[in-house]
């Protein structure tokens, strides 16, 4: 398994997929991915075309690395969530 990452959101189908997966409150995914397509810095994580995680930095002005990051859970195990972080924090250099 080849995990590709993306610097930039994803298509909203693919999006409103993993949201719809990993949260059961309803939130606003309409709003909620107009942030992310808003955010400088995002990386969007592929498993053979599937959006299996996805993150932004939510603070963009401060240096506290701040980050709002999602992994599907059947992919946690797999170090996703830190090869993002990495990549964010690169990009607020």
């Amino acid at each position: 398994m080849i995990i590709a990452l993306e610097n930039e959101p994803p298509a909203q189908g693919q999006f409103e997929e993993l949201l719809a997966t990993v949260t059961e409150d309803g939130m606003n995914a309409g709003l909620l991915y107009e942030t992310y397509c808003q955010s400088r810095y995002v990386v969007a994580a592929y498993d053979q075309g599937r959006l299996v995680g996805l993150g932004r930095v939510t603070d963009e002005s401060g240096t506290c690395g701040e980050y709002q990051i999602t992994v599907l859970q059947d992919y946690q195990s797999r170090d996703i969530e830190t090869y993002m972080r990495k990549l964010l924090s690169m990009h607020r250099l």
